[in-house]
């Protein structure tokens, strides 16, 4: 069969973090910039398909810390999230974690299937991505992928993560046979920027309809159907 590149988003798509990502960027900010009322300030930043740094900027923007500072102290903000994130991961509420409907059977389906490369198409950075996906076992489908900190915009996060596997695959995976799976309009526009097939999920939050007019090739509720899911990833035997 032709090669196959599926690029799976994360948050909102394969997982549910209960909010751990956000609590632990707050947590970076009151500890490293000493903004006590961030979770106030940052309040109305939505995080739901923009990456890392551009979450940050935002938060920076709503907390009153300038650019300059934010840049002049990303590394020690960034290991303040990763441990935040982590402990985060592991004291939130249990109930509130979970892998979203659909996705171990869909990633069970499609791992040992001849021709089909799954990688990771996220505005986490790496490490933040890698220690999500820990937390549910998920890491062993995903050998590469791209990352916000490869690049802060997500079009090109994309590109980066389809040329990481047309080397690891030793082949070109052409654009049409490239499928980005995402829960934001967001993911849906990375993907056409690349001329990649955009499958949105409305397990995130986004509304079908939204979905669809951003450009999405296919929607779904949510992975739960793998019948359907092939079908939409044109897998269908």
């Amino acid at each position: 069969m032709t090669p196959t590149l599926l690029l799976f988003d994360i948050d909102g798509t394969l997982i549910d973090t209960g909010g751990a990502g956000r609590r632990g960027l707050l947590r970076a900010f009151r500890e490293v910039f000493g903004v006590a009322d961030i979770e106030v300030r940052a309040a109305a930043v939505r995080l739901g398909g923009k990456t890392d740094p551009a979450i940050i900027a935002e938060m920076a923007l709503a907390a009153g810390v300038i650019p300059a500072d934010v840049e002049a102290r990303f590394a020690e903000l960034r290991r303040a999230y990763l441990g935040a994130l982590e402990d985060e991961l592991l004291r939130g509420d249990p109930a509130a974690r979970r892998v979203l409907p659909g996705v171990r059977a869909l990633l069970d389906a499609l791992h040992p299937r001849a021709g089909v490369w799954m990688g990771l198409v996220t505005g986490n950075i790496e490490d933040g991505a890698r220690a999500k996906l820990a937390t549910f076992d998920l890491n062993r489908y995903f050998p590469d992928g791209g990352f916000s900190s490869d690049h802060p915009e997500r079009a090109e996060i994309a590109r980066i993560a389809h040329e990481r596997f047309c080397r690891r695959a030793e082949t070109r995976f052409s654009p049409e046979r490239v499928a980005v799976v995402g829960d934001t309009e967001l993911d849906v526009a990375c993907a056409r920027a690349n001329g990649f097939r955009a499958i949105g999920v409305a397990s995130g939050g986004v509304a079908r309809e939204h979905l669809a007019e951003a450009g999405a090739h296919a929607v779904l509720s949510d992975l739960s159907d793998l019948d359907e899911v092939m079908r939409a990833l044109e897998l269908a035997s």
